[in-house]
């Protein structure tokens, strides 16, 4: 009986390792003790990630793909998540939001220049740069407060949006006054359901 356990638990380990996305960093920038080599071979490289981590992965890959080194805290508040959810902060830059029913990746958010995204950016790109590599990929969604879009966001697909903010202390994502020069500061993978 323990064999078969033992069994089971491997398959089903292994079936999440291949159901999840691939990781964008290389395995010289892999600071995670617990980190899995096997998560840096491509399985598909057009999946939208930070740090290698999709929407809706299981809380299981982030720790395959990212180890146990963060600081955890919990909100009981559902707000547009429609679940309650957990924080994980790790402490180079980059926090994750995990559902505590779906135990799945609701929302990502980076701001160092740790990791990247499965496109290759960074904290710290210009503006031209990322700006205008996405918007020949991507449209920018209109607002619904008032004209024009959204600059800076793109609907990347099946609901979701990647952010680029380019000032993070003014604690809003919606971008005013971009010039060409103005370096990404905060990134954030997210779905448009969970936006206002």
């Amino acid at each position: 009986m323990k064999k078969v356990f033992l069994m089971f638990t491997a398959l089903f380990l292994l079936t999440l390792l291949i159901n999840s996305c691939t990781s964008s960093k290389s395995p010289s920038q892999d600071k995670s003790p617990n980190h899995n080599n096997a998560v840096n071979e491509t399985i598909n490289e057009n999946l939208p990630s930070i740090a290698g981590v999709c929407l809706d992965d299981a809380a299981e890959i982030v720790d395959m793909i990212l180890g146990d080194d963060y600081e955890q805290t919990f909100s009981e508040i559902e707000g547009h998540f429609g679940e309650p959810y957990y924080i994980r902060n790790y402490n180079d830059g980059l926090s994750i939001l995990i559902g505590q029913n779906s135990g799945k990746v609701l929302e990502i958010e980076l701001t160092s220049t740790n990791y990247e995204t499965w496109q290759g950016d960074k904290i710290g790109d210009t503006a031209d740069k990322v700006l205008s590599k996405y918007r020949e990929k991507y449209t920018e969604p209109e607002t619904i407060h008032s004209d024009g879009k959204l600059e800076g966001w793109f609907d990347i697909g099946n609901g979701i949006t990647l952010i680029f903010d380019f000032n993070k202390d003014d604690n809003m994502i919606v971008n005013k006054d971009i010039t060409p020069d103005s370096k990404v500061e905060l990134i954030k993978l997210t779905k448009m359901q969970y936006l206002d």
